[in-house]
C-alpha cells in the first residue's frame, strides 16, 4: 500500500512541478516589470524607525492535522504533508483502476467462462435436436423472465461497465494520457453528452463517440427490454416457445394429483433425481400456472415450467422436451371417464413410440397411471421396455387389507414416498451378501431390511425362498431411509446358525387369518370413478362364499348395479363370494342426516367402507365424511357402545386426517396422496414398479399385520427381545420378511418401519405385533 501511494504521488508530483514550471515561465516577464514599476513609485523607508517585535500565537491543531500526523507515521512524511485535494486524487484514481479492472475482468474471464460452463452443461445434458445457440437463447429468455428487474439493471449495468472501459482505454492510447481520464471523462460524456468547446479536436472525438455510444446503448437497450417483455408476455401467455432442457422430467396433464406429485418429487433427495419438472396440458401456459399457484404447491428448490399443448402431439411433446427427458410421467385425469381417460393415454403411448429410432424419451423411461386395471398389460405391451404402469384400482386391494388388519395404511405410508424409508437396491457382492442364503443375509444389514432380490435379468423375487442363494450379479432390494445406508457390515447383528441350533426349528400358526371368512360390509359413498368396484372385486377374492355388501350413496339401484355389471364386463369376471344385498340411496345433500345413516343396520357390519365423494372438490368431501363419520359414531355408540368402530375412511387432504384423529378414527388413507407418491417412486426408480406390482398384486406378496407368539408354537413370549431377534424367530420356520413392529399402545400406537436399533433390546408384551411380508 505504502509502495503503491508512493508512486502515485510521484507520478501526480511530476505532473504538479511540470505545470507549476510552465505556470512560472508565463508569469516571469510580468512579475518583473511590476516589481520594477512598484521600486520606481514607492516612497524612501527611514532606517531610523523602530518596529515592535510581539511574540508569535501558537498553533491551533485541527482533525486535519490529526489525519496529517497519522498518514505522516504510517506512510512518512511525503504523505503525510499532502492536502484534501491531493487525497481525492489518490482516491479517485484508486476506484477508477478497480472499475477499469472489473470491466477487463467481466470480459477477460467471466464473459469466457460462462460460455465454457454453459458449452459443458450443453454437451452434458445430450440435448439432441437443439442447436447450442437454441441453447444459449432459452436460457438467457428464461433468466430474464425470472429474474425480472434484477435481471434488466444487471444487463444494464453490464452495458455501460463495458462503454466506459472500452471508451477509457481508447483515450489513453489516442491521447497519450492515463485511462483514469479516460474513463472520468467518458462518464461524463456518457451521461451529460456535452463536450467542452475548449478541448482538442483528438479529446472532442473520442468524447463525441462516447456520447453517441451512450445513447445508442441507451436506446437500443430499452427498445430491447421494452421489445423482449412484450414478446415475453406473448409468449408466456400462449406457450409456444420450447424448452431446451436435458435430463428433465415431463409430466403431461394437470389433474387433482398435481400438488402431491410435485411437493414429493421436491423431497426428493435421490442422487440423479431430476430438478427441472416440465408441464404439458391443454390449458394456457398463464392458466397453468395460476391452478399451480390456487394449489398452494409446495415446489422447494424444483423448477417448474409451463407449455399449452396436447399430450398426444409430437410437435408439443418436443416443446417441453419429451425426447430429452429423463422421465415422462403420465397422470389419469379423474374428471373424465376410465375408459376416456385410457384412451387418451393409450394416444399419448403410441405418439412417444413413434418418434426417432427408438422412441421418446430417448435415454429415460415412462411411470404412467391407468384408470382401468385390464388396461395395464396393454398399456405395458404398447410401448415395452420403457413403459412402467400403475393402476390405481389396485389401492382396492389396500385398502381391503388395511380394513382387516387395522395399520396398514400407516406403514403403507411410510414405505410409499420420499419422506420416510423406500426401496433400494444394492449390488451383493458389494454389500458383502453373495454367496449366501436369503435366511442369513437380515442378520448382515445393519440399517436396512432386505425384503427381495432383482436377478440380473431383471425379473424380481421379493420375498423368496430362506434357501435361495443370493447370487455375485444379482441385486438386493432392501428398505433404508436413503442409499447411504446400503454399506457392507463387518459383522453379523447376530449368529443366527448358533441361535437357531440353540432354539431350534419353529412353525407358523396364526391366531386369526382373516382369510375366506363369510362376512358383511358396508361401502358408503359408492360411485363409477371411485374406488367402490375395486374395493368389491378385492373382497370377492378375500373373503367367504355367502359374504353381502351393502351400498349407501346418491345413486338409484339400477345406476349402481349398472355400474357392478359394466366393471364385471371390463374385468372379465364376475363376483362370486359377495353378493350386494341393499342399495341405501340418499339424495346428495341428505348423506350426512342422522335419520337417513339410521336406516343402515351399523352395527351388524364387520367392516365399513367410507369413501370419499369423487364428485365433489377435496374440501366438500371431506367435510361429507367428516360429518358421516360423526354420525355413525355417534349411532354406534348408542346401539352397541361395547363394540369398536373402526371404519377405514379416504380422505383427501391432511386436515381430515386431524379431525378424524380427534374422533378417535385412525385408519384413514389419503388415495390421491399414495397414487401420486407412487407414480414420483416409479418416475425416480422403475425399481419401486417392480416391488409395488407384488405387494399390491392378487397373486404376488401381501403385507400383514400379525402377532409374535404366532411364531413361538409352544414356547414362552420373550419379555424383552431386540429386532434381530425377532427376525430370527420369524425366519427359521416361515417364508416371511420381517419390516417392523408396534410401538405403545392405544392412541399412543406406532408402526416403526425398519427401526434403526437392531439390537438393543425392548420391552414385548402380548398386544405388540409385527409388520411382514408374505406369500398370498
Amino acid at each position: 500500500m505504502k509502495f503503491l501511494v508512493t508512486c502515485l504521488l510521484l507520478i501526480h508530483g511530476a505532473f504538479a512541478l511540470k505545470g507549476r514550471q510552465l505556470a512560472t515561465e508565463k508569469q516571469a516577464p510580468a512579475a518583473a516589470a511590476a516589481a520594477s514599476q512598484a521600486a520606481s513609485t514607492a516612497p524612501p523607508v527611514s532606517t531610523t524607525s523602530k518596529v515592535p517585535q510581539f511574540a508569535p500565537a501558537p498553533p491551533v491543531k485541527t482533525w486535519k492535522d490529526g489525519v496529517a500526523e497519522l498518514s505522516g507515521a504510517v506512510f512518512g512524511p511525503t504523505v503525510g504533508a499532502m492536502s484534501q485535494h491531493e487525497w481525492w486524487v489518490i482516491i479517485r484514481t484508486l476506484i477508477g483502476y478497480c472499475v477499469l479492472g472489473l470491466g477487463v475482468w467481466t470480459w477477460a474471464w467471466w464473459f469466457p467462462n460462462l460460455y465454457t460452463r454453459q458449452r459443458e452443461n450443453y454437451e452434458k445434458e445430450h440435448i439432441e435436436g437443439r442447436t447450442f445457440r437454441q441453447y444459449l437463447t432459452y436460457h438467457f429468455n428464461n433468466w430474464m423472465s425470472t429474474g425480472g428487474l434484477s435481471s434488466m439493471f444487471t444487463l444494464l449495468g453490464i452495458g455501460m461497465l463495458s462503454l466506459l472501459t472500452g471508451g477509457a482505454f481508447v483515450y489513453a492510447i489516442l491521447m497519450q494520457d492515463s485511462p483514469v481520464k479516460g474513463l472520468w471523462l467518458c462518464t461524463v460524456w456518457a451521461s451529460a453528452a456535452s463536450v467542452d468547446p475548449a478541448l482538442t479536436a483528438m479529446e472532442g472525438g473520442v468524447g463525441m463517440i462516447a456520447t453517441f455510444g451512450g445513447l445508442v446503448l441507451l436506446a437500443v437497450l430499452l427498445s430491447a427490454i421494452s421489445d423482449f417483455f412484450a414478446q415475453q408476455q406473448r409468449v408466456s401467455n400462449e406457450g409456444r416457445d420450447p424448452i431446451v432442457e436435458g435430463g428433465h422430467l415431463v409430466l403431461l396433464g394437470l389433474s387433482s394429483q398435481t400438488k402431491q406429485f410435485l411437493e414429493e418429487m421436491a423431497i426428493c433427495e435421490t442422487n440423479g433425481a431430476p430438478k427441472t419438472v416440465a408441464i404439458l396440458d391443454s390449458m394456457s401456459k398463464s392458466e397453468i400456472e395460476d391452478e399451480i399457484r390456487r394449489q398452494n404447491v409446495h415446489t422447494g428448490d424444483l423448477k417448474i415450467v409451463c407449455r399449452a399443448g396436447l399430450a398426444s402431439s409430437a410437435v408439443d411433446l418436443w416443446k417441453v422436451g419429451a425426447d430429452v427427458a429423463s422421465r415422462v410421467v403420465i397422470l389419469d385425469e379423474p374428471s373424465l371417464p376410465r375408459d376416456e381417460a385410457d384412451a387418451i393415454t393409450f394416444g399419448t403411448l403410441l405418439t412417444l413410440r413413434g418418434q426417432g429410432e427408438g422412441g421418446w424419451p430417448s435415454h429415460g423411461h415412462l411411470a404412467v397411471q391407468c384408470a382401468l386395471g385390464k388396461n395395464v398389460a396393454f398399456m405395458n405391451k404398447l410401448y415395452p421396455g420403457k413403459t412402467f404402469v400403475l393402476s390405481g384400482e389396485r389401492l382396492g386391494r389396500l385398502m381391503v387389507q388395511s380394513a382387516q388388519d387395522q395399520g396398514l395404511c400407516p406403514i403403507f405410508n411410510q414405505i410409499i414416498g420420499f419422506d420416510g424409508d423406500e426401496f433400494y437396491a444394492g449390488n451383493a457382492t458389494t454389500l458383502g451378501l453373495n454367496g449366501k442364503t436369503f435366511q442369513e443375509i437380515p442378520f448382515w444389514c445393519e440399517k436396512t431390511v432386505p425384503i427381495g432380490v432383482r436377478g440380473a435379468d431383471g425379473i424380481y423375487n421379493i420375498n423368496p425362498e430362506k434357501s435361495y442363494v443370493v447370487q455375485d450379479d444379482d441385486e438386493v432390494i432392501v428398505l433404508a431411509e436413503d442409499d447411504d445406508s446400503l454399506t457392507k457390515a463387518e459383522a453379523p447383528l447376530l449368529d443366527f446358525p448358533l441361535w437357531l441350533s440353540t432354539f431350534g426349528v419353529g412353525r407358523f400358526a396364526e391366531g386369526d387369518p382373516n382369510d375366506n371368512e363369510v362376512v358383511k360390509v358396508l361401502i358408503c359413498n359408492f360411485t363409477e370413478r371411485g374406488y367402490g368396484c375395486a374395493i368389491l372385486f378385492a373382497l370377492d377374492e378375500m373373503v367367504g362364499k355367502g359374504s353381502e355388501c351393502d351400498i349407501f350413496c346418491s345413486l338409484s339401484e339400477e345406476e349402481v348395479h349398472g355400474i357392478v355389471e359394466n366393471a364385471e364386463q371390463e374385468n372379465a369376471k364376475k363376483l362370486h363370494n359377495i353378493k350386494l344385498r341393499t342399495i341405501f340411496t340418499t339424495p346428495s345433500h341428505q348423506m350426512t342426516s342422522q335419520h337417513r345413516i339410521k336406516s343402515m343396520p351399523l352395527v351388524t357390519y364387520d367392516f365399513h367402507f367410507v369413501l370419499a365423494d369423487s364428485g365433489l372438490s377435496f374440501q366438500k368431501a371431506d367435510e361429507q365424511t367428516v360429518a358421516m363419520i360423526i354420525q355413525m359414531k355417534s349411532i354406534m355408540t348408542d346401539q352397541a357402545p361395547d363394540k369398536e368402530y373402526s371404519p377405514l375412511v379416504e380422505i383427501c387432504t391432511p386436515t381430515a386426517k386431524e379431525q378424524l384423529s380427534l374422533c378417535e378414527v385412525s385408519n384413514t388413507i389419503n388415495t390421491t396422496s399414495m397414487m401420486s407418491r407412487a407414480l414420483a417412486l416409479v418416475a425416480i426408480d422403475t425399481l419401486a414398479h417392480g416391488v409395488l406390482s407384488d405387494l399390491l398384486s392378487a397373486n404376488g406378496n401381501n403385507m400383514d399385520i400379525t402377532f409374535l407368539q404366532d411364531y413361538l408354537t409352544d414356547e414362552p413370549l420373550p419379555q424383552m427381545v431386540s429386532f434381530a431377534e425377532v427376525t430370527a424367530i420369524v425366519n427359521r420356520g416361515v417364508q416371511q420378511c420381517v419390516i417392523g413392529w408396534s410401538e405403545g399402545e392405544g392412541a399412543d400406537k406406532e408402526w416403526i418401519v425398519n427401526p434403526k436399533d437392531k439390537i438393543t433390546p425392548r420391552p414385548w408384551s402380548p398386544k405388540d405385533k409385527i409388520v411382514v411380508i408374505k406369500d398370498v
